[in-house]
């Protein structure tokens, strides 16, 4: 009997140890294993980001700038930076070696810091004037470096693509080669039409920095072999050679972004008489190609939005009018999963047209930009007949009760003339105008050099499609993921609980802080010393003071956090130890059952 009692507990007690042993054997022994459970596999690498590793050729060094003190006391940003750092070393684990991960912590005046700022890491103030905390990612590949300034949590979705474009970035010195292929003056040059000098665009300037930039009229010569995106603004009347080209490149799988308007309005054509030459710049359409696409636009008809319309001011002695026609975005009228339209704060477009898909097309429509549904189509001579008074064009109005796409981006397969299908990416915009410098950018002069200040996020909207379109069909491939974040309603009580027990003194203390860095900053600009104290004296104990006070602020912080801290402690104790608990006691159940099978068939069987 005695041997029997002691039977159980020795028996739960190698299997616990055998869980150990098992344990230690799988964390030395065996290669590690990555499982990814989460929803929409967040922390697992889309095929497109896996190709663009196997196809890195020169090593690349990344250097992750974390202020990993100064995060302390904010537990989502360290589950944040947690989950990043678990994403780049996923990167490192499948490249085999050719990507290696450096953590460097910039603290306050170090030498790390210095570095990180002349990289481009954004130091980040924080509240109690600790800090600045810094998080962000330097890519460094045969003496070509690249950086992410700081790693924004609102952007989670998108850090895949912004990870691979960081590393695919670094792997050529070349600039990527951007045609413009239109007859509107955008690159400054002027036209046929045209008497007078014209400046070149903003965005062309702009673009014309980062890129090998250079336009290309439609009725000269031949599309270049080594385009990497062209750039087709407004197609009118345009020679069928050159559609034809067109045609060929993008059902070969080039890159292109389409600029159509039914109202172009931004470019007025003057003839040398000055007199206006008709429609010369009004509307634009590739009818042979959208048709053969399957894409749908009327460059008849334009867009008129009442719930987005723009208030502009017409006369200054009058009171700013709506004009349907002149279209202010917000974020919510934006594709917020494509990398191209995240994060943007507002469009203006002018006069834009529809997009819409064919059902036999062979084309998938993707939304980017798209009207409310308080909107409505406008044939283009009434519109134009409405320009001196736009408000006039909200009389009567009467909503389609849908919105409109404005536009798009059109993935799928097109097959060209005697070959097969070949999968294709573009994007088509049904507006000119906002690439306009009046409807998103405005130009100062700053001691001889242009200052560009920007009202509106028409520019960003389209460098992204350059930045995208520019890089490799694996790059174009990544979508944005869902959000990783989760709220903790637990840890969120508890800190505010803390954050109202610790604020009184934390309140004093910041007030007392500023208070001696202001004599600081006096004594430093030769302000009389008011205690009399010599200059030198006064300045040492006044940063001794500073250092006390911030060391308090810190030792608060730390308090404010122990709450936090244990929660996660005790929640990190079940995880490790809840499952062998579980095992040993299903095992303890199981011999209990076995042993009492075991009596009872002893006693009906008279063994007993």
């Amino acid at each position: 009997m005695i041997l029997r009692r002691l039977s159980v507990p020795l028996s739960l007690s190698a299997l616990f140890a055998a869980y150990l042993g098992l344990m230690y054997f799988i964390q030395h022994a065996v290669p590690p294993v990555r499982l990814d459970l989460t929803e929409n596999r967040l922390f697992t690498l889309s095929e497109g980001s896996g190709r663009i590793i196997g196809k890195i050729q020169r090593p690349v060094l990344l250097s992750l700038y974390y202020s990993e003190e100064e995060a302390r006391p904010y537990p989502q940003f360290r589950q944040y930076a947690e989950r990043v750092i678990e994403k780049i070393d996923e990167y490192a684990a499948q490249s085999g070696g050719m990507i290696t991960l450096k953590r460097i912590d910039p603290e306050p005046y170090s030498v790390p810091e210095d570095q990180a700022i002349a990289e481009g890491i954004v130091p980040i103030p924080l509240e109690d004037g600790s800090g600045p905390l810094y998080f962000g990612l330097t890519a460094q590949a045969n003496g070509k470096a690249q950086t992410i300034g700081f790693i924004k949590p609102e952007s989670e979705q998108y850090l895949e693509y912004e990870l691979s474009k960081l590393i695919q970035s670094v792997q050529s010195n070349e600039k990527p080669k951007v045609v413009l292929l239109s007859d509107l003056p955008v690159s400054g040059d002027g036209n046929a039409g045209v008497l007078r000098s014209t400046p070149a665009w903003v965005v062309y300037r702009q673009l014309s920095e980062r890129y090998e930039l250079a336009q290309l009229s439609p009725a000269d010569g031949a599309l270049p072999a080594d385009i990497d995106v062209l750039w087709i603004m407004h197609p009118r009347a345009w020679p069928d050679r050159m559609i034809e080209q067109v045609r060929v490149y993008i059902e070969n799988g080039g890159h292109a972004v389409i600029m159509v308007d039914p109202y172009a309005e931004s470019v007025p054509a003057i003839t040398p008489t000055a007199e206006p030459v008709g429609n010369s710049y009004l509307s634009s359409d590739m009818p042979a190609l959208f048709a053969r696409w399957g894409i749908g636009y009327d460059p008849s008809q334009a867009v008129l939005d009442s719930k987005y319309a723009w208030l502009m001011q017409l006369d200054e002695n009058q009171f700013p009018k709506r004009n349907p026609a002149l279209i202010s975005l917000p974020p919510e009228a934006m594709n917020q999963r494509d990398v191209v339209t995240a994060d943007l704060d507002r469009i203006v477009l002018s006069s834009a047209g529809a997009l819409t898909i064919g059902e036999n097309s062979p084309l998938d429509i993707e939304p980017l930009l798209q009207s409310s549904d308080s909107s409505k189509l406008i044939g283009v001579g009434p519109l134009r007949e409405a320009s001196e008074d736009p408000e006039r064009l909200l009389n009567k109005f009467v909503s389609s009760q849908e919105p409109f796409v404005l536009a798009a981006r059109f993935s799928g397969k097109l097959q060209p003339e005697g070959k097969p299908a070949k999968p294709v990416n573009f994007i088509v915009i049904a507006d000119t105008d906002m690439l306009s410098d009046r409807l998103w950018v405005l130009e100062n002069n700053l001691f001889g050099q242009p200052v560009f200040s920007a009202q509106a996020s028409n520019g960003d909207f389209f460098f992204n499609i350059i930045d995208q379109l520019s890089g490799s069909e694996d790059l174009i491939s990544i979508r944005s993921r869902g959000m990783v974040s989760r709220p903790f309603v637990k840890v969120d009580q508890i800190r505010r609980t803390a954050e109202q027990a610790y604020r009184d003194s934390q309140v004093q203390l910041l007030a007392n802080l500023e208070k001696v860095q202001n004599d600081i900053n006096a004594l430093q600009t030769g302000v009389k010393n008011p205690l009399g104290q010599p200059d030198g004296k006064r300045s040492a104990a006044l940063l001794a003071e500073k250092i006390k006070l911030r060391q308090q602020l810190r030792r608060i912080q730390g308090e404010l956090n122990d709450d936090v801290d244990r929660l996660g402690q005790t929640v990190k104790l079940i995880n490790i130890f809840t499952v062998p608990v579980l095992l040993l006691l299903l095992a303890w159940f199981v011999r209990i059952r076995r042993r009492m099978h075991q009596d009872f068939s002893r006693v009906g069987h008279g063994t007993l």
